[in-house]
């Protein structure tokens, strides 16, 4: 099942929940055999954070370079779409996206950020996730 014509997702057999991939070009493996896959490259990048550098050399002679990361206005307007969805159960976010929404959770309501997760690893050589394990 396609969400908002773009964001792919699976209803995993164990659990019943169904998880949605938000922006990931990789498809996920879960450690039950099950696939959510890949977004399209297209989406990957319409989805991507708005980085902002701020770039200052060392007096070792190399650049440092502070990356914070904004969501986008896209961002703002989907992920609450998505959440709305009461037959999404969780939205499958990057780290650094968790990490914006932690940094600007004021500006999304409860039932959104209690649907977005990070995948939890289950063997980082294959990169194989659980499924019944998510990061908040």
């Amino acid at each position: 099942m396609i969400f908002l014509n773009k964001y792919p997702s699976i209803k995993l057999e164990e659990k019943g929940i169904r998880v949605v991939n938000y922006s990931s070009p990789h498809s996920y493996v879960f450690h039950t055999g099950e696939v959510l896959p890949a977004c399209s490259d297209e989406v990957a990048r319409e989805t991507k954070l708005e980085a902002h550098h701020n770039k200052t050399y060392n007096d070792k002679g190399w650049l440092d370079v502070s990356i914070n990361y904004v969501l986008s206005e896209l961002q703002y307007k989907e992920l609450p779409e998505l959440a709305t969805l009461d037959i999404v159960d969780i939205i499958l976010v990057p780290y650094p996206v968790m990490n914006c929404l932690k940094k600007y959770h004021k500006n999304f309501t409860t039932k959104v950020l209690s649907k977005i997760r990070v995948c939890k690893l289950h063997d980082r050589v294959t990169k194989v996730i659980r499924s019944d394990e998510f990061c908040i």
